[in-house]
């Protein structure tokens, strides 16, 4: 069985959660990288990360988080870090 990646954006819906997560999943699509990527919304869990939100958590590490977002090339990068990609 294939390894796949398990990928979420964390966030309580904002524009910069739903920007996040659409370059996230634009990135998996176009470089064909095997991953669910979800986009989590719920209150307890967004309270957890707050106040810095949107967090990018890649298999159970945040990787990223803060409205500042990073480009297309560093999401590749911060996904596939310590990955063989």
């Amino acid at each position: 069985m294939a390894y796949r990646m398990h990928i979420e954006v964390t966030g309580p819906g904002c524009p910069f959660c739903k920007t996040l997560y659409k370059w996230v999943k634009e990135v998996v699509g176009e470089k064909g990288i095997d991953a669910d990527v979800e986009h989590v919304t719920q209150l307890k869990v967004v309270m957890r990360r707050f106040p810095f939100t949107p967090a990018l958590e890649v298999d159970g590490e945040v990787v990223h988080r803060g409205k500042w977002l990073p480009n297309k090339e560093k999401i590749h990068a911060l996904i596939t870090r310590g990955k063989a990609s």
